[in-house]
């Protein structure tokens, strides 16, 4: 540039929540290939699948802007926590029956009613009526078209109503079948918490069976029913494709085991809704609330690889985020600034220090390859170099300082429903060398932490195994306590590990997701990640310095 630009003070390159992005990520949306299949009707992808920051709400965003018939579903808005504390479902928790196909029928009929909604338009009484009219037309004599019929004519009057409210309106049915049910022989049972735990043991047994029935009999053949008519009439334009787009499951809109069971139930009704091939359900889930659901709703016979298909994992390469920095960079100076196409390079370093290699490189090894990792650096560097024309490596290192803390409490708080205990694991390995090997984490350490982590109630796997380790009898030792410590690290993505001295280190946002028990064991160099080394005073030990006073790093 030949008039050096004064960067402005609060000059950011975008905001880390994708809805208050939306400007600048319509302006530098970058597909890596996975917008295209989601977006394929044909396709089974439709799980958006990454952790937190890796542009889940992104990509929904974009297809919500991009297709011509799509609608964002909230969850907050369906009002699962009545559903969680009614009578009816707390009266079977508590007696043991499943309710996962209950669960079921409520996404189907939520799902339906949505699609309706975009389909049609329904949004008052008169056009709920006139639909009505219409579908009287698409049935004659088949008696499989008739009992779909039938459930529209049971619900079309209430079609246009809010989504929370149609789930309360299946719910006061649900409760009426079960209490006509238990009526004949238990008229006189309180259907309730406190009415469930008032129960003998062998009436308990007898409702309980009783239940099963009711649950088992809803009528699901008679939704595939509703499915098939749609697809035959309502959704048979292969020229209008039509999209549910689901986000914000990993926010607190019910407890952890309804919520669990409600996301597995959701993932169900997203295979069904394959049946109509104009219609695409599409969810953003974390990667860690995944793995949470399988684990709490794994029944027998569960095989998880029958889900791959349906998964679309995001990942990014350096080159996918050197062109979203770059890309920002551009946009955001001229809107701001000049007309000129200013580069990455104009603003930030090209040249290395210290070895580091180039600053946007530099910027793209602290992050976890997730866009808004490389964003927040980008802001932090902004914010040191207010009143500068460029971004020097004093800044960067700086803003280093301010970004590694950030991440760290990020981290702590992306994985607080896994490894609610995270906040003090992590502290077993503060200012360690890096690289360093499992003696490094001393019987003193070891101590001082397995104590702190064993006057804690929470359910943290690092909980539980330092409650072992404290004389329950079961044998746990402190190198079983290390392993389980440097499985979780690895998890969260604070460690990357080296299996043998041939291999490469792995890291579970690059390679695998999770470390056995076996390979953590044979694990002979360990790493912190570059991105939280700062808050972690980890000390770089893998710096060699050449007689000529420059530093070079070795391979990460």
């Amino acid at each position: 540039m030949n008039n050096p630009i004064i960067i402005k003070k609060g000059l950011k390159l975008g905001e880390l929540d994708a809805e208050a992005d939306k400007d600048l990520l319509g302006a530098c949306f970058i597909d890596n290939g996975q917008f295209t299949s989601i977006t394929d009707v044909l396709s089974p992808a439709s799980i958006v699948l990454g952790r937190t920051g890796a542009g889940k709400s992104a990509l929904l965003l974009e297809t919500s802007t991009t297709v011509e018939h799509s609608a964002l579903l909230d969850p907050n808005d369906i009002s699962i926590r009545f559903l969680e504390h009614s009578n009816i479902i707390q009266f079977f928790n508590e007696i043991g029956v499943k309710l996962d196909l209950f669960y079921r029928i409520l996404w189907r009929h939520i799902l339906t009613i949505e699609l309706l909604k975009l389909r049609y338009d329904l949004r008052s009484e008169s056009e709920n009526r006139s639909f009505i009219s219409r579908i009287n037309g698409w049935v004659q004599r088949d008696s499989a078209k008739q009992r779909a019929l039938d459930y529209f004519s049971e619900w079309g009057d209430k079609f246009w109503l809010e989504t929370d409210e149609q789930l309360r309106e299946l719910t006061t049915k649900f409760t009426n079948d079960v209490r006509a049910k238990l009526s004949a022989k238990y008229h006189d049972v309180d259907i309730s918490l406190q009415g469930a735990k008032g129960l003998s043991e062998e009436t308990r047994t007898e409702i309980k069976s009783l239940a099963t029935q009711v649950v088992s009999g809803i009528q699901i053949k008679r939704l595939n029913e509703v499915l098939d008519l749609l697809s035959e009439f309502a959704f048979n334009d292969p020229q209008k494709r039509y999209y549910i787009l689901i986000d914000q499951l990993d926010e607190d809109w019910a407890e952890t085991e309804t919520r669990c069971r409600f996301i597995r139930a959701l993932i169900e009704e997203t295979k069904s809704m394959r049946r109509i091939p104009q219609v695409k359900i599409i969810t953003a889930l974390r990667r860690d609330l995944l793995d949470l659901v399988f684990d709490k709703t794994r029944d027998s016979g569960f095989q998880e690889e029958k889900y791959e298909a349906y998964l679309v994992r995001l990942s990014w390469s350096k080159e996918d985020l050197k062109g979203l920095l770059s890309s920002r960079v551009s946009e955001v100076y001229r809107r701001q600034y000049t007309s000129e196409n200013v580069e990455f390079t104009d603003i930030y370093p090209a040249a290395e220090k210290y070895g580091s290699g180039p600053a946007i490189d530099y910027i793209i090894d602290r992050t976890l390859l997730r866009p808004r990792d490389a964003i927040q650096f980008a802001n932090e560097c902004f914010a040191i170099a207010a009143d500068r024309p460029k971004i020097s490596w004093r800044a960067i290192f700086a803003a280093e300082a301010n970004y590694s803390n950030k991440r760290l409490q990020s981290l702590k708080e992306e994985w607080s429903e896994y490894y609610p205990a995270l906040g003090v694991t992590i502290e077993s390995i503060r200012g360690l060398n890096t690289p360093f090997t499992r003696s490094s984490i001393t019987s003193e350490r070891i101590a001082e932490i397995s104590t702190e982590l064993h006057g804690l109630t929470c359910n943290d796997p690092c909980v539980r195994i330092s409650k072992d380790l404290y004389g329950t009898g079961r044998g746990v030792s402190e190198a079983d306590f290390v392993s389980q410590i440097l499985m979780c690290l690895y998890h969260v993505g604070v460690i990357g590990v080296k299996i043998s001295t041939l291999d490469t280190y792995i890291w579970s946002n690059i390679d695998q997701p999770r470390i056995s028990k076996s390979e953590i064991k044979r694990a002979n160099h360990i790493k912190v990640h570059k991105m939280l080394r700062h808050a972690l005073e980890i000390k770089e030990i893998d710096i060699i310095k050449p007689s000529s006073g420059r530093a070079k790093n070795t391979r990460c």
